[in-house]
């Protein structure tokens, strides 16, 4: 096509292409640097997520003190999401406890704060784990409302940190199928605005007045906009193509969003995976010592709220040790299921059954007195004496001491119930075993 420097052909033309041309190039521009820029943030949001995770799961297990399962956790980790290279945990000392895959950046600065480190290969979350513990005011007969100002102080303890490192190696893949992508359709806008500008100059400044207000908006996000393709003459090819190329941004827009809602609800499913892995005792599928410690003081609270009964049993089984040398830990952890079985049958569903640690086991009794709670027990080791457990086809027997202890509405320690029942579990022990002692105390 020949065209007349300075002829009014020409000028028309370039008043009719360049703007198009223009508003195509910002909108494609635009459109990958907002999109580029949310996919590096969605990465670094799950990176910190990723972080808090693995630092929510290992809080007692770093206070605890255990390497194992602070292995487990960071192995894991590792293999819930594809794009982790490595994952650290340490202790509060800047100590590895656990390290599972390879970490390619220097080690983070731990100073107690999250700490988030990104360059061109790898970003780098380090999260820092705390413990945190309420202490009460003596004031235990305020009104409802005013429970929560009997909290007095909140301490916190750092107990280590969790770090992850992520590959960028997809974002770096994705950013360059999107820049290709925004090439190939800005060329194929301009080339399109081009021609038909050329060669409709005189008949379509009108239309192209439409089709820039639609572009524009769709630049600014409006991405339901479409040109009238029955109103627009002669122009229709290039209504259909810009109406094509929105319709394909929108659709590549909801991919991304279906994207990244996919990963947060993923890491929500872990998140909660995990939580419910640390609130149950994974041998006998009974409460945790964190779950118990939560219940008791809720049940704590409403038995002084509205001076209602709650008991304690304290549970050991005899001579355990015998059984774990004698038969293995496998035997062991078998009469550990059995036991927990056993007790469960015989609670109510209000009632919590927890395991403390070992062979030592807890069940909470709300609304009940320590006589009540005394037959249960009694209910308890019986149904324990008889239930032989069968080993190599031969029949295992096992017996079990119980504590019982009242809530005693003037002692606001969790600590302090628990020691009157392991006392009266203590006096069990003494007594030879196989047995039931109530402690007691003036309520």
């Amino acid at each position: 096509m020949k065209l007349r420097l300075g002829g009014v052909r020409v000028r028309l033309w370039l008043a009719t292409a360049l703007p198009a041309m223009l508003v195509i190039g910002l909108l494609v521009v635009g459109f990958a640097s907002q999109y580029g820029g949310r996919m590096a943030e969605a990465l670094k949001d799950r990176g910190a997520a990723s972080a808090r995770q693995l630092g929510s799961a290992a809080e007692f297990s770093l206070f605890a003190g255990d390497r194992e399962s602070l292995a487990r956790l960071a192995e894991a980790a590792l293999r819930s999401d594809v794009q982790l290279r490595g994952v650290i945990l340490y202790d509060a000392s800047g100590q590895v406890t656990a390290q599972a895959g390879r970490m390619s950046a220097p080690a983070p600065r731990l100073d107690g704060a999250i700490q988030i480190v990104q360059t061109k290969a790898f970003l780098v979350v380090a999260q820092p784990i705390y413990a945190a513990t309420s202490v009460l005011q003596d004031d235990v007969y305020a009104p409802v409302p005013d429970v929560a100002s009997r909290i007095r102080a909140t301490e916190s303890r750092l107990l280590g940190y969790a770090v992850v490192e992520m590959s960028l190696e997809a974002l770096a893949q994705q950013r360059r199928d999107l820049l290709i992508w925004s090439l190939a359709t800005a060329v194929g806008g301009l080339m399109l605005a081009g021609v038909m500008a050329s060669v409709l100059a005189d008949l379509v400044s009108v239309q192209i007045g439409r089709i820039n207000h639609v572009v524009q908006r769709v630049g600014e996000g409006q991405l339901d906009e479409r040109v009238d393709e029955a109103n627009s003459g002669i122009l229709r090819p290039l209504a259909k193509g810009i109406n094509a190329m929105v319709a394909r941004i929108a659709t590549t827009q909801e991919e991304l969003q279906q994207q990244i809602t996919q990963a947060t609800q993923e890491l929500r499913d872990q998140k909660d995976a995990a939580e419910l892995a640390a609130r149950t005792d994974s041998l006998t599928g009974v409460a945790s010592r964190r779950a118990f410690s939560e219940a008791a003081e809720a049940e704590m609270q409403r038995a002084l709220r509205y001076r209602s009964e709650l008991s304690l049993l304290m549970m050991d089984l005899d001579h355990f040790k015998v059984v774990n040398d004698t038969h293995g830990h496998v035997t062991g952890d078998a009469v550990l299921v059995s036991f927990a079985q056993t007790v469960q049958q015989l609670v109510r569903k209000v009632d919590l059954v927890a395991r403390l640690g070992g062979e030592e086991f807890v069940v909470l009794l709300p609304n009940i007195t320590a006589e009540q709670a005394t037959a249960l027990a009694e209910r308890i080791r019986e149904a324990v004496y008889h239930s032989h457990l069968l080993v190599e086809g031969k029949p295992l027997q096992f017996s079990v001491s119980i504590g019982v202890a009242q809530f005693d509405r003037r002692e606001l320690s969790l600590t302090g119930w628990l020691a009157r029942a392991d006392a009266a579990l203590y006096q069990a022990k003494a007594q030879g075993r196989n047995r039931v002692v109530l402690e007691m105390s003036e309520v």
